[in-house]
C-alpha cells in the first residue's frame, strides 16, 4: 500500500487515478490516508484543468480567487468521479474570471434565479455566499447585499460545513 501512496502524486491522468482507487477499493486497502492522498491528487487535476480551460493568470491570486478556485475544483473533481465535464465552470470562468463568476452566481441566486450550472454541477448552496461573506471587500455592493440576504433566509448556511472527502473516486457504471 506505500508504493501506492508514493504513486499517487504522479498520476496526471484521471482515467488513471480512478482505476487506481478502484483496484485499492476492491483489494480493501482503502485506508484514511490513501483517500485523502487520492482526493488531493484530483483537487489538483482539476485544478490544473480549470486554470488551463478557462485561461486563468493565477500567478497574482487574491485570497478570496483562491477559495473560489479551490471550491470550484472540488465541484470539478466530484463531476469528474462521475465521467463528466466541468463545462458550465470552464464557460462562467472564461466570462469574466473568478471573481466576476460568484458576483454573477450570488446576484443571481435570489429572485432571477439565472441559470450559471454550477448548483446543478454539483456546487453546494450557499458556498459562494459565505466567500463573499468572508472577503467582502473583493466584491460589489450587489454581491454583498445579496450574500447578507441569502443567510437572512438561511440562518444556518453561515455555518461552514463538513469537508465531505470520505467518498471514493469510482467509475460510473
Amino acid at each position: 500500500m506505500e508504493r501506492d501512496i508514493s504513486k499517487i502524486p504522479l498520476i496526471n491522468d484521471w482515467s488513471y487515478l480512478i482505476a487506481l482507487e478502484t483496484g485499492l477499493f476492491t483489494r480493501g486497502e482503502l485506508s484514511g490516508t490513501v483517500l485523502k492522498a487520492l482526493n488531493d491528487q484530483a483537487r489538483l487535476l482539476s485544478r490544473r484543468y480549470l486554470v488551463q480551460k478557462s485561461k486563468l493568470d493565477v500567478r497574482k491570486l487574491s485570497p478570496a480567487e483562491t477559495e473560489i478556485l479551490d471550491t470550484l475544483s472540488d465541484t470539478a473533481a466530484s463531476l469528474r468521479r462521475r465521467q463528466r465535464l466541468p463545462h458550465n465552470i470552464v464557460k462562467s470562468l472564461r466570462a469574466g474570471g473568478l471573481i466576476a463568476a460568484v458576483e454573477r452566481s450570488v446576484c443571481a441566486s435570489g429572485i432571477l434565479q439565472c441559470h450559471n450550472g454550477f448548483y446543478e454541477d454539483g456546487l453546494e448552496p450557499g458556498a459562494f455566499e459565505r466567500i463573499v461573506m468572508r472577503h467582502p471587500q473583493e466584491f460589489g455592493d450587489h454581491a454583498r447585499q445579496s450574500a447578507a440576504l441569502y443567510f437572512a433566509q438561511e440562518p444556518f448556511a453561515l455555518e461552514q460545513p463538513q469537508e465531505v472527502h470520505d467518498q471514493p473516486l469510482q467509475a460510473s457504471a
